[in-house]
């Protein structure tokens, strides 16, 4: 074998092994400084740990479910003017929300598919109507689940009252949209009067100061 071509080789296989070495350790005081082993005890996790992480865990659940409800929110009206439709049209509640449901999608379409899922088992539909606000934790979805569950236990009609809750929804919509737009052009000054504002008053004064060093005036 030629000695050029076995120091090369055995000149490879040291550098292999000192990368390597070098990976594994740098591997080793990454674990050591997170403080990981392969076999962790969860005896030595403190109490506020877990505090720290049960309130990391609810703020996202928390945030979540809120993003839900505002979703749903804004799919209410529509879905109430489809079910106003299917009602002046001649049908029950049941089959305008048979008819209604399937073609529509998002968050409330799903809570209320899963009503009629029940429905087709067996359940009652005022009583799978009346679960919706436990999912959705909001004062227009509870207002839609009496509404319809009075109609269906009292014979009331209901087209008229759920084209009025439609027409509250969207007004109940517009002000939150009015409300978040006044959010964002509060948060819209925060860059110009702290960033673009004073770069505007640094270029008007620079020449006037570049002036005042070089003795001009």
């Amino acid at each position: 074998m030629n000695s050029a071509l076995l120091i090369s080789i055995t000149f490879g296989l040291g550098v292999s092994g000192v990368v390597y070495n070098l990976l594994a350790s740098r591997r080793l005081s990454l674990a050591s400084r997170i403080g990981f082993t392969t076999r962790p005890n969860f005896a030595t996790v403190s109490p506020s740990s877990i505090r720290q992480l049960a309130e990391i865990i609810g703020r996202k659940l928390k945030a979540k479910s809120s993003q839900k409800i505002s979703q749903a929110l804004f799919e209410l009206p529509e879905i109430l003017e489809l079910l106003i439709v299917s009602l002046r049209s001649g049908s029950g509640i049941y089959q305008s929300l048979q008819i209604v449901v399937p073609r529509a999608s998002g968050e409330l379409a799903r809570e209320l598919a899963k009503c009629l899922t029940a429905v087709n088992y067996g359940a009652a539909l005022a009583d799978e109507i009346r679960k919706i606000p436990k999912t959705l934790a909001h004062p227009q979805f509870a207002e839609l689940a009496n509404k319809i569950a009075m109609s269906l236990t009292r014979g009331t009609p209901l087209a008229k009252m759920l084209e009025d809750q439609a027409r509250s929804a969207r007004s109940e919509i517009r002000n939150q949209l009015l409300r978040q737009a006044g959010r964002n052009e509060t948060r819209m000054l925060v860059p110009l009067v702290f960033l673009i504002l004073p770069v505007i008053v640094l270029f008007a004064l620079y020449p006037s100061l570049k002036l005042l060093n070089f003795g001009f005036i």
